[in-house]
């Protein structure tokens, strides 16, 4: 039955443009969202605990991301019902009905009625927390290669100054172990990630099996997120290089420099990494997404096809799971014995190509490190973090300036 007959047309008019009016306010009200979100994120990136914040917060997106992967592949999305819907099903999924919030608990209006001093800060101290086992348990894999690099650096400065002839294939050699650590850790970090993400449980990055499994079933996407990696951090090389050479870009910048004081040079840079967070910290977070798609689709199809088991399942990835009816083990049809032969020798074939293709990649990434370090070196600091692998903390002030 239409509901519209008989309504005059002035009334409809006025619904229209009520309706109108509603589209557009909640438009603005998303982009105001939006903005607001990022230009924290910006301001986080300027410091440690900033940096923990934002790793907090992007696990919690990434969480969000994973269901939201899986309701797409499931009945429910088929049949027209809305991820916000699924969402709400649960109290312990309704607080991804949005994106994370940065300070106050999620539906915070409903939360303020209950305990208004906790829904404030719920966000910020769930971000802490949650930032601070991300980032543990990401240094625990990637810091031995970062300092093993830092060392070998170190080492081949010393060596070229004191002319010590019989240690000067230590540094090389430490170098080239701290790089192939880092670049194996860097094959399974970001799926270990993703999982940690997705279960809300620290210890699942240390599920080394079944990540390692999801690796190699989903190797083509893990290839890409590599690539990745290596391409959203040529920019951020060059937002790292570029305040060595501010001096010499003309004769105007130089003299201006020269007459700045060393309060005003600190201010300009801070000014400068402001700016640059506008680069690192979206790349950041499109990583942490981009990663958690491909670990949703590769847990599915894992356990669809019984290679993953779901008594391996976290809670929560049950839960969801169940509730999208997507438990569902699909039996493989049985092959030839000849053809399982052929099959597992080609595959050892292509495995060995792919393992040394994924690690060129990874090379590529590495290997901007010395390149960055070259160009404007940064003690400490700049062997030890990452910004796209660990924190996304880019602030990198000369400590006599701080």
């Amino acid at each position: 039955m239409n509901t519209a007959v008989g309504v005059p047309p002035v009334i409809r008019a006025a619904r229209s443009a009520s309706e109108g009016l509603r589209a557009v306010a909640a438009a603005f009200w998303k982009c105001a969202v939006f903005v607001w979100k990022f230009v924290v994120g910006m301001i986080l990136c300027q410091s440690l605990v900033g940096g923990v914040l934002i790793v907090g917060w992007t696990y919690r997106l990434m969480q969000r991301t994973a269901y939201k992967r899986w309701w797409q592949r499931s009945e429910l999305h088929v049949q027209g019902r809305s991820f916000r819907e699924f969402i709400a099903d649960e109290p312990v999924t309704q607080a991804h009905r949005h994106w994370p919030n940065w300070l106050v608990e999620q539906n915070a209006l409903e939360a303020v009625r209950k305990q208004p001093f906790k829904a404030l800060v719920h966000s910020l101290c769930l971000n802490l927390r949650i930032g601070a086992q991300g980032i543990f348990n990401t240094w625990m894999l990637t810091m031995p290669g970062c300092v093993l690099m830092w060392f070998s650096w170190y080492d081949g400065w010393n060596n070229s100054f004191s002319k010590g002839y019989e240690q000067a294939v230590v540094g090389p050699l430490t170098g080239i172990l701290g790089l192939l650590i880092f670049i194996v850790a860097m094959l399974y970090v970001p799926m270990a990630q993703a999982r940690q993400a997705a279960t809300g449980e620290w210890r699942s990055f240390y599920q080394f099996r079944l990540v390692r499994r999801l690796v190699l079933r989903r190797w083509p996407a893990c290839l890409g997120l590599g690539v990745l990696y290596s391409l959203f951090s040529v920019p951020i090389l060059a937002l790292q290089i570029m305040p060595q050479f501010f001096p010499q870009m003309n004769k105007q910048s130089a003299e201006l420099l020269a007459a700045m004081t060393e309060k005003q040079i600190a201010d300009g840079l801070d000014g400068y990494f402001f700016v640059a967070a506008a680069v690192v910290f979206p790349a950041y977070v499109v990583l942490r997404l981009v990663a958690a798609r491909i670990y949703a689709t590769g847990l599915l199809a894992a356990v669809e096809e019984g290679a993953v088991a779901i008594e391996a399942l976290a809670e929560r990835e049950r839960a969801a799971l169940g509730r999208l009816n997507l438990l569902q083990v699909r039996s493989a049809p049985g092959r030839h014995v000849l053809i399982r032969l052929v099959g597992t020798t080609v595959n050892w074939v292509f495995w060995g190509t792919a393992t040394v293709v994924m690690l060129l990649v990874w090379f590529s990434f590495a290997a901007q490190i010395y390149i960055g370090q070259f160009m404007n070196y940064i003690p400490g600091l700049g062997w030890l973090n990452q910004p796209l692998v660990q924190l996304p903390w880019f602030h990198h002030l000369p400590h006599a300036m701080k």
